[in-house]
């Protein structure tokens, strides 16, 4: 269907007199196959030429060499820009930038209808696409279909976007669907759901999937798998050979899913003896096939321990019976916790259960409709408080760091906050190469123009000008998104040190399930609408899981809860509790890869 042969794109910087003053090889000589019906991953790290390489496919960029045949038509020629865009739908990082109707009928609808499809025709499309997207029962059909398209866009999730960004590319009936980091800004369960519906679309409606990601567990749904490095193509092949042990990844900036690094650990135990596992389940068939008698026939689920942190009015911050939404609508209710001084605190929960919202509290950044937050033992909401001096204590990174900066170039932006808080401008000028060099950026940064900045080079700006203030507290919101694995690493080793070394006291929401396991002290989850769990980490991810696990056994409904809750807890975590059903009486609260391996070789007969 796609048929790509020595490609190359280039970035054009130029002054205000129009002289040019740079130039960028964004894609260098690559040759790309897709046939009909096929899922394809393209990953690589942040700046590899993914998203670039993704527009051209899209026809948004126009390629400075090489050939593009999409449909057997030539994509590069101007008379087939419509059929082109009609082929080969696209799926952004973000579905704020994709989004434009006030109803999901509407934005659903918009596409399609600038394809000029019939009124009697695009209502169908509607239904069907919304259907298809997952955001209804598949095979439901009109009833509840019919429902879901007059719900407001503003009241979706992340993750219930990022479907209605799907169902409007569906609408438009393309042979192709090219997802664009499209998963990157959701919680674990909704990135599964996500990539669930693309199989469904590519196995029951054989629509080609084009997947770009540097998640690289989600490349393991791939049939074939292209990696890109500096904008060339340096590998390409199954899911077996990128992943294999000489496929140095680590020097391209990526990493190997959580399940390969667990089985080559197995493979070096002697627990199994194939290589060519790539779930949870295979782990556990091929587990129970060699060590048939490590499993016995009745072996109970421990029943969590039911941790609630006790709140603590001295503490460093205390949200006391906080109720806050938008308008009349309620987000969280009734919500009590307390974060000593020096505490590394994960918040997690579904896209949408309202972690941001609830952070954005303690600086004072949102109003509670009711309930207080101190900090300090200071009321943030009291009106004799000094914002400017609350808002110095508590550094506040946001998950899209373009929120947050403003200057001309790096140095502008970070040394912004000092000079508006009564710093002198040698202490100020002081605070920003300090911060600066604090978060790992380059001495030649400096005077780089914001929009000249990568999206990891971006997030680490925004924490620059936030410790360039010299908080006591520091929350982040996703501080990891949109990185690549290496990238990830090195944002988490930051924080790290400033936890440990600089003695700042971390909240952060995140997704990412398997940095928590090793980093944060403590877990709070939040959960339809309620703080549902607050204490150890080990224990809290696996409650979330009882918890769905529990509400599976006590109805005579069939439902996935449980199996879909598994995405929310660390990959070992999942094998262990997997094994432990299947009969091994495993420790499966446990989220460390040795211990848990430990657990398993213990058990074997």
């Amino acid at each position: 269907m796609i048929k790509i042969r020595d490609l190359a794109f280039e970035y054009f910087d130029r002054d205000e007199e129009g002289n040019l003053t740079d130039m960028i090889n964004a894609i260098r000589g690559i040759n790309f196959d897709a046939r009909k019906g096929e899922f394809i991953g393209v990953c690589g790290k942040n700046g590899s030429g993914k998203s670039t390489f993704a527009r051209i496919l899209n026809r948004l960029l126009v390629p400075i060499e090489g050939a593009v045949v999409i449909g057997g038509k030539d994509a590069l020629d101007e008379d087939n820009i419509l059929d082109i865009r009609k082929a080969v739908g696209m799926v952004f990082q973000n579905p704020d930038d994709q989004l434009i109707g006030s109803v999901v009928s509407e934005d659903v609808a918009f596409g399609a209808e600038n394809l000029g499809v019939a009124q009697e025709e695009l209502w169908e499309r509607v239904i069907n696409a919304v259907e298809q997207a997952g955001l209804v029962a598949y095979g439901a059909r009109a009833d509840g279909a019919e429902k879901y398209v007059d719900r407001r866009i503003n009241e979706l999730s992340g993750g219930e976007k990022q479907k209605v960004a799907i169902a409007g590319v569906l609408a438009m009936k393309p042979q192709c669907i090219v997802l664009d980091e499209s998963t990157s800004m959701l919680d674990p369960k909704s990135r599964r759901e996500i990539i669930k519906t693309m199989k469904v679309l590519n196995e029951k409606l054989g629509i080609t999937i084009i997947m770009i990601t540097h998640m690289m567990e989600e490349l393991l749904y791939a049939d074939t798998i292209y990696l890109l490095h500096q904008g060339k193509l340096v590998a390409k092949g199954r899911r077996e050979s990128i992943f294999s042990k000489d496929s140095n990844l680590f020097d391209y900036g990526l990493d190997y899913p959580e399940i390969v690094k667990i089985r080559e650990i197995l493979l070096e135990n002697n627990v199994i003896r194939d290589k060519s596992i790539f779930t949870v389940e295979d782990m556990v068939a091929r587990i129970k096939k060699e060590h048939p008698y490590s499993f016995e026939l009745d072996v109970n689920m421990p029943a969590p321990m039911a941790e609630h942190k006790r709140i603590d009015p001295v503490n460093a911050i205390l949200v006391d019976k906080l109720t806050c939404g938008y308008g009349k609508k309620k987000v969280l209710e009734d919500i009590s916790f307390s974060v000593g001084k020096g505490e590394y605190v994960a918040v997690v929960g579904a896209t949408g259960t309202g972690k941001s919202t609830l952070l954005q509290h303690i600086p004072a950044l949102l109003k509670p409709l009711s309930g207080t937050v101190y900090v300090d033992g200071i009321d943030v909401n009291d009106r004799t408080t000094d914002i400017q001096a609350l808002r110095c204590k508590i550094g506040y990174v946001f998950q899209y760091a373009s929120q947050q900066l403003f200057g001309k170039n790096v140095y502008e932006d970070v040394v912004f906050g000092p000079r508006n808080v009564g710093v002198s401008e040698v202490e100020a000028e002081k605070r920003a190469y300090e911060a600066i060099k604090l978060v790992g950026l380059p001495d030649d940064i400096y005077d780089m123009p914001i929009n000249k900045l990568s999206g990891g080079q971006r997030k680490r700006v925004a924490l620059a000008g936030v410790l360039a203030m010299k908080p006591e507290y520091l929350i982040l919101d996703e501080p990891t998104s949109g990185l690549d694995p290496v990238g990830k690493m090195e944002m988490l080793d930051i924080i790290d040190a400033l936890h440990r070394e600089a003695g700042i006291t971390i909240i952060m929401v995140t997704h990412d399930v398997e940095a928590i396991a090793q980093r944060a002290d403590r877990l709070i989850v939040l959960d339809g609408g309620r703080l549902s769990y607050d204490g150890d980490v080990a224990m809290g991810f696996y409650k979330q899981w009882w918890d769905a696990y529990k509400r599976d056994s006590d109805t005579d409904v069939k439902t996935d809860s449980a199996d879909g809750s598994m995405a929310n807890i660390p990959v070992i975590m999942q094998l262990l509790i997997k094994l432990r059903l299947a009969g091994m009486p495993v420790d499966c609260v446990e989220m460390d890869v040795t211990k848990g391996v430990e657990n398993i070789i213990k058990c074997l007969r």
